[in-house]
């Protein structure tokens, strides 16, 4: 298990880096199960609203691509330093950066966000709440899988678990197409039959629309089970 300590540390978004192929496995198994995945209807159906904190349009489109293209207007982007707790729309879907994302500065101002938001929330009546989550810009580039481990950090002792964690899907065939799909594409065989990683089928700063924070929905399901 990585320790906070150990992760690398940016001063700033990895746009040239290419995803590890690990991801694709992730993303496919994750798409294939009903508890870890929502389709991109069913976003816009929850959320009225949904707002995007981050440093540039840039970062937001490698993080949040489908969404932006389906969602539109519904898809509000601001800057750390714009956001004001108090005029976010009730029941607004608030994506925060990971608070361990390996870039430093940001880490810092996301933590520090998600607590007035916290306590913003706390003064709302139920109906009213915003759902808080979080997205990884550079996570991507150094964390661990699920698969070798189970949690892509390990922050002071305590664990960033991967039971929060759910990914976004596609609409209608697109999404039955993509859901089987995407496991074998991370994958492909050398000379000697040994399987190495490829690359994320998708632009080389994409990264995986995989997103930390039970909403509502997701959390229902699970409850219902």
């Amino acid at each position: 298990m990585r320790h906070d300590e150990e992760r690398p540390r940016t001063s700033g978004f990895l746009a040239d880096g290419t995803v590890p192929g690990h991801w694709t496995q992730v993303l496919g198994a994750m798409r294939a199960n009903p508890f870890t995945h929502l389709a991109l209807d069913e976003v816009r159906t929850e959320a009225a609203h949904h707002l995007i904190v981050a440093p540039s349009p840039e970062v937001a489109r490698a993080c949040f691509g489908k969404l932006l293209d389906a969602c539109g207007d519904s898809v509000e982007i601001v800057t750390v330093e714009e956001l004001v707790p108090g005029r976010v729309p009730a029941g607004t879907w608030v994506f925060l950066p990971h608070r361990q994302d390996g870039w430093t500065d940001l880490e810092s101002a996301s933590a520090k966000l998600r607590a007035g938001l916290l306590q913003e929330n706390s003064s709302r009546e139920t109906g009213d709440k915003l759902v808080l989550m979080e997205y990884g810009i550079n996570l991507w580039m150094w964390a661990e899988p699920p698969s070798s481990g189970g949690d892509p950090v390990c922050h002071a002792g305590e664990l960033i678990s991967w039971e929060s964690a759910w990914a976004l899907g596609a609409s209608g065939s697109d999404e039955d197409a993509t859901a089987g799909a995407a496991p074998e594409s991370g994958i492909k065989m050398d000379a000697d039959n040994n399987s190495t990683a490829m690359p994320l089928p998708l632009t080389a700063s994409a990264r995986p629309p995989i997103y930390f924070g039970l909403p509502p929905i997701l959390r229902q399901r699970r409850w219902d089970s």
